[in-house]
């Protein structure tokens, strides 16, 4: 994901975070891969969960996607089941 494009779904229009936004990004990316063993962005779904991981992360300055808020708590952990059961049909199938 571009960070124009982040910034842009955080509603940030300075630079003076953009570090701080790319190393967000990069957590994202690894706490997906680690949960579901990939991390691809031309899903919808993942794209949508980095930037719920993201936001939660920027705006708390949290650490952990457990301290998340329940409402964020409940799509990263829903979206990432979701995702390691299409890893895991997908393993089953073949594909």
């Amino acid at each position: 994901m571009e960070l124009e494009f982040i910034k842009k779904a955080l509603k940030v229009d300075f630079d003076d975070d953009d570090d701080y936004i790319a190393l967000l990004l990069e957590a994202a990316a690894e706490y997906i891969r680690e949960a579901t063993g990939k991390c691809d962005y031309t899903s919808a779904r993942v794209r949508l969960l980095a930037l719920v991981i993201i936001t939660e992360l920027y705006e708390k300055r949290a650490l952990t996607v457990e301290k998340a808020g329940e409402k964020a708590q409940y799509a990263i952990r829903s979206i990432i089941t979701q995702l390691q059961m299409e890893e895991y049909l997908d393993d089953e199938t073949g594909n």
